[in-house]
């Protein structure tokens, strides 16, 4: 026969949020983006499927999502087999979703000049967990050690996330106007670590100070 479904995500056994029902089709297309917000990761996304049924919705299958698995800031294809232990299917079909993970953004309003770099820290691909993020802008220098001459650039440490800046040059007032995210984990004590370096034409580096 045929049937009517739609699908339910749920976290924590609440239903975040319920698809279109796509009608008398057993390979359906619902071609649907959601973001859903999630406090942790460790728990799953529960991806539940159903037939809508005039009276009542019949049970498809579920399939399940560690969101600790998840790549941040990639999205990756998952087909999941759905499953269901009272039926007597050996096959209840598969379900194919692409999922990302992405830090959400503060609401303030940004100056356009800026250029925002983002980057996963081997800390995060070993999958630890981090608890903020921690933006910082880097705006200008004044009265830079032989900066007029030298082309100068900034070193900026957290643990074991790193950025360096542009490289600007002939100016004791170089304007970076940059933005970096770190992120934050609350259970560390490390320090940012600001360094000034120096350049110049022969590749030659020389740390100005920290």
């Amino acid at each position: 026969g045929t049937s009517d479904p739609y699908v339910k995500f749920k976290l924590n056994g609440k239903t975040l949020y319920k698809s279109k029902v796509v009608y008398k089709n057993l390979n359906p297309v619902w071609d649907e983006t959601v973001v859903l917000p999630l406090q942790t990761l460790d728990q799953k996304l529960w991806i539940k499927v159903y037939d809508r049924d005039l009276t009542s919705s019949d049970f498809m299958g579920s399939a399940s999502v560690a969101l600790a698995e998840l790549e941040l800031n990639r999205t990756t294809e998952h087909v999941l087999k759905l499953e269901d232990p009272n039926s007597l299917e050996d096959d209840m079909g598969v379900i194919i979703l692409n999922l990302s993970l992405a830090v959400k953004q503060g609401d303030f309003k940004r100056n356009s000049s800026f250029t925002r770099n983002m980057r996963l820290s081997e800390s995060l691909r070993k999958n630890q967990l981090w608890n903020g993020l921690v933006t910082i802008t880097l705006l200008e220098g004044r009265n830079m050690p032989r900066g007029g001459l030298a082309e100068i650039f900034i070193l900026l440490k957290l643990g074991d996330q790193r950025y360096k800046s542009k490289t600007l040059c002939k100016s004791a007032n170089p304007q970076w106007r940059e933005q970096f995210d770190f992120h934050y984990f609350s259970d560390r004590k490390d320090m940012l670590d600001i360094e000034v370096w120096r350049k110049d034409n022969k590749k030659h580096e020389e740390l100005l100070g920290t």
